[in-house]
């Protein structure tokens, strides 16, 4: 009897683990979360630093997954920016090798600052 309820148990752990979650639908964030990886260090100019408990998601949107957080005493390497519902610019944690996406207004600014796009070789964004 002992084993046939650890047998039950373990068959519905699976069934709750694996092939019920393949049935749930896509999440809405799903069509934001995705072609944004990696891009090119086209930002060497400074003046831009974490603001405390700054998000780097995964890509440029508020529903994208977290990747980890960057604060003011950390370093960061910013490479460049993108405009999808925010300027969101794209970066590394040099403290922790976090990079991913963080928008502008989570981010301090000292100076006026031109950064480049990250899709195009040409196009730039204005950082007050």
């Amino acid at each position: 009897m002992r084993s046939r309820l650890i047998s039950v148990a373990s068959a519905l752990a699976l069934v709750t683990s694996g092939s019920a979650l393949a049935l749930l639908p896509a999440s809405p964030a799903s069509a934001h979360c995705s072609g944004h990886g990696t891009h090119p260090d086209l930002y060497s100019g400074g003046a831009i630093s974490f603001g405390n408990g700054t998000n780097i998601r995964a890509y440029p949107h508020v529903d994208c997954g977290s990747r980890g957080l960057g604060y003011p005493s950390q370093g960061i390497d910013v490479h460049c920016a993108t405009y999808t519902n925010a300027l969101w610019i794209f970066l590394r944690n040099t403290t922790t090798g976090v990079n991913g996406w963080s928008r502008l207004d989570a981010l301090n600014v000292s100076q006026p600052t031109t950064i480049a796009d990250c899709s195009s070789a040409v196009a730039t964004h204005q950082l007050a």
